[in-house]
């Protein structure tokens, strides 16, 4: 799905890409969404949960927070391209605009909830940040989702041109230019 689409994989594609029966498939989920609302919370929880955790440890510089991040970021686009030989960007985003107009709102409603928890860690630290004195005082939940946006941004536009110049050349500086 993330290297595709949703809408072009079939569960009998799943199936074959997995290398199981389809009635064991529909032995653990009911349906390719349920598949798609699973595998997007296992996604968060040790993908981004167990990346972002270390990232923003309220022992780091908020500097060395966003660093951190970037890094992290170009790392996991570099290791995608490597191994799938596209740019796969950010699953939730690619599944979660393919959803507009779809009759999937739980995907959709799935994507924001995860979201907002991805915002939480840059409102804590840029809140932390804030009170530190390390940036200007600004309203932490705007920046957050203002910087997510960005990012996210660069991640889909990355994914159309199947290059990671873009978001190589312009993370770190334009998540500074927000800040």
């Amino acid at each position: 799905i993330w290297t595709s689409s949703y809408g072009a994989v079939s569960v009998d594609d799943i199936c074959r890409s997995a290398g199981v029966k389809k009635g064991s498939f529909y032995h653990y989920f009911p349906s390719k969404q349920d598949l798609a609302l699973a595998t997007m919370e296992e996604y968060y929880e040790h993908k981004i949960e167990a990346v972002m955790k270390p990232v923003f440890a309220a022992n780091k510089t908020f500097r060395t927070q966003i660093d951190d991040m970037v890094e992290a970021i170009l790392r996991d686009n570099r290791d995608n391209l490597t191994h799938h030989g596209c740019v796969c960007g950010c699953p939730l985003a690619a599944l979660g605009s393919e959803m507009v107009g779809q009759e999937e709102h739980a995907i959709r409603a799935k994507v924001e909830e995860i979201f907002l928890r991805c915002r939480e860690f840059l409102v804590t630290a840029i809140t932390r940040a804030v009170e530190a004195k390390e940036i200007k005082p600004v309203d932490p939940t705007a920046k957050a989702e203002e910087i997510h946006d960005f990012i996210t941004g660069l991640m889909i536009m990355a994914r159309i041109h199947n290059s990671l110049d873009g978001l190589e050349r312009d993370l770190k500086s334009g998540m500074m230019r927000i800040l």
